[in-house]
């Protein structure tokens, strides 16, 4: 089931953000389909995404995610991302 994935981070900045996808590289994750990030309307940073499935994006914050943001420098816990299904989204 195709879902969004929404991570809200009140001490994300575009520089963390910068660092995160460098060191991620430009790679397309497997199972990815869309990835929009940008300021938070309340601070920080906040990044949305839809994936194929809650696995596939699960597997991508374990397995790349979170060793990219220890490479990078990110201090502090990772906020918890919050999944919700997707009926119908464009690109």
């Amino acid at each position: 089931m195709t879902i969004a994935m929404m991570v809200d981070n009140p001490h994300g900045t575009q520089e963390i953000y910068d660092k995160v996808r460098e060191q991620l590289g430009v790679e397309k994750p497997a199972g990815g389909i869309f990835h929009a990030a940008g300021p938070s309307p309340d601070g920080g940073w906040r990044v949305i995404e839809i994936w194929e499935s809650e696995d596939d994006a699960k597997r991508f914050v374990q397995e790349r995610l979170m060793p990219a943001l220890q490479a990078a420098g990110a201090s502090g816990p990772m906020p918890t991302p919050q999944f919700w299904p997707v009926y119908k989204y464009m690109t």
